[in-house]
């Protein structure tokens, strides 16, 4: 298709735009004004709604606090149920969680007796905007908030969400509406706008048709002098397409075919110190990739890996594994001679991730590994490595920690735990969580006390060591892979290798999820007593 060719379609289409300019005043118009219209009672819908459920929410608010001066909270309360537990229109409910005062809580009742009992936080992936809100809740204030909802079919719907505090107890009473159900009026509006519209095109279509028979006449004698500047314009542009970014195009018309070559010089232009930009980015992202590869490297290089650690000693076994969620991870595990006879055992997990949880990481460990070959007990050991940690914590990152000392000689096992996990205890006869208080994590408090507790292993006693990344595994609809699951898990258990328990761990939980992404470090170290000498 020539130049010329095309230029007569363009003008044809002016003529359509001019012979039709009045029909399509009339669709701007009538587009317009039912629009503003269907804005108008959207805005009007909406604060109703909010007026609606923010009495509906206090009322119930106010009813709650009436019945729970005289009776009990309690969540099997059949009519206590009845006044929190309401159908809100169609769709709409309200239920009650406590947690006000504290950084989460749990629903106490909701009309899905499933979700009743899990905490709030559960949801603060899948509903971030609804967590926001939840968190202002949990400080005690009323709260008011819109959120996106996915249907189970896929739909993303509308909610809106109200919670208001139950004064005198520690509870929020909710309540939440599809938004949706109160836009039958604005839907109706839109339907009229639509019958408005098609009349107008129709019109619009026909004197459309009536303009463009006279138009393109005059546009082919228009054609014959504009085509010689957009031809050149087009080799131009084939010029710059061939990469020839230096090209430059000169069109003295005086017109707007002159100001658009001037562009496309422009245009060359920044297209070339664009891609120089591009280049440098580019350069600097792989340089920084690089840099967090060798951090990852020196981290899985200060990891024990080697397996096992001391060949010549037969008295115990040791294996860990550490799988990062980012490129360097925060959780931690070593061992190491405290003096002949006597192991140091440790495992920790830094709050967050990446670099920053990294470094923390790495002084962590090099202060328990310091204070350690010190001798004086895990106790002394956490005490010293929390304040070294506190003394210069502005960032208030804090770690948890278990530190362990085994005897070789005697069996003999003392812990101090710094807010970690309970170990798994496995013996012939049985398998549990060791029953071992936990004292304050490690780095924001510098005066932190930290105690030890003492116990015997046994030959073939086996101590399962494990960061939350285990426990805290989700499937992709939030569900957590948790300790009663683990604890199954290790009962089911018959060959206590530690190498072979570690690994078949990590395959339970990676099928647990079911390829949804993983949020946090995952670290086990298990340690198993083969033999003791002088027992």
């Amino acid at each position: 298709m020539t130049i010329r060719t095309k230029l007569i379609l363009v003008y044809g289409a002016l003529a359509i735009l001019f012979s039709a300019i009045f029909s399509v005043i009339g669709v701007v118009r009538i587009t317009q004004n039912a629009t503003d219209n269907a804005d108008k009672m959207k805005t009007t819908i909406r604060q109703g709604l909010e007026k609606f459920l923010g009495e509906k929410a206090h009322d119930l608010a106010g009813q709650i606090e009436i019945y729970l001066q005289n009776h009990p909270l309690d969540p099997k309360n059949p009519k206590l149920r009845g006044i929190v537990v309401q159908k809100i229109q169609r769709t709409g409910y309200s239920g009650l969680h406590d947690g006000v005062g504290q950084g989460d809580g749990r629903y106490l009742f909701h009309p899905n007796p499933d979700i009743e009992g899990k905490r709030l936080s559960d949801f603060r992936y899948k509903l971030p905007t609804l967590w926001e809100a939840i968190q202002k809740n949990l400080s005690g204030q009323s709260v008011s908030q819109y959120y996106l909802w996915e249907e189970k079919d896929g739909r993303i719907r509308e909610k809106f969400f109200v919670g208001v505090p139950v004064r005198g107890t520690a509870c929020i009473l909710f309540a939440t509406v599809y938004v949706d159900e109160f836009y039958q009026p604005l839907i109706q509006a839109q339907e009229t706008i639509g019958r408005e519209r098609d009349t107008t095109i129709r019109i619009f279509l026909f004197s459309s048709f009536l303009g463009t028979i006279i138009m393109v006449l005059v546009s082919v004698l228009i054609a014959r002098g504009v085509s010689l500047p957009i031809h050149q314009v087009s080799l131009h542009a084939r010029r710059i397409g061939a990469g020839d970014l230096d090209a430059r195009l000169h069109i003295p018309t005086g017109d707007e075919m002159e100001e658009l070559a001037e562009v496309l010089n422009k245009m060359s232009a920044d297209l070339k110190a664009y891609i120089e930009n591009l280049k440098e980015t580019t350069a600097v992202k792989e340089r920084m990739e690089s840099e967090l590869q060798l951090a990852r490297d020196i981290q899985q290089s200060i990891i024990p890996h080697t397996f096992p650690p001391f060949p010549d000693i037969r008295e115990f076994d040791i294996y860990g594994k550490m799988l990062p969620a980012k490129e360097v991870a925060g959780d931690f595990y070593d061992y190491f001679f405290i003096r002949p006879g006597k192991l140091g055992i440790m495992i920790g997990d830094v709050s967050g991730k990446g670099v920053p949880a990294a470094l923390f990481m790495f002084m962590s460990r090099a202060l328990i590994r310091v204070y350690g070959m010190e001798g004086e007990g895990p106790a002394k050991t956490l005490l010293k490595t929390n304040r070294m940690l506190a003394a210069n914590n502005d960032a208030t990152m804090f770690v948890t920690v278990i530190y362990a000392e085994y005897d070789l000689g005697t069996g003999h096992l003392v812990i101090a735990n710094g807010g970690h996990n309970p170990p798994l205890l496995c013996t012939e006869k049985t398998s549990r969580f060791l029953d071992l208080p936990s004292d304050t994590i490690l780095g924001p408090l510098i005066e932190s006390d930290y105690h030890e507790w003492p116990f015997a292993m046994k030959a073939g006693d086996m101590l399962l060591f494990y960061t939350d990344g285990v426990t805290e595994a989700q499937t992709a609809d939030g569900i957590l892979y948790g300790e009663e699951r683990l604890a199954a898990w290790n009962a089911g258990q018959k060959d206590r290798d530690p190498e072979r328990m570690c690994h078949c761990l990590l395959r339970d939980v990676e099928g647990f999820a079911q390829g949804a992404p993983q949020f946090d470090d995952i670290t086990l170290l298990a340690f198993r007593v083969n033999g003791i000498p002088g027992a």
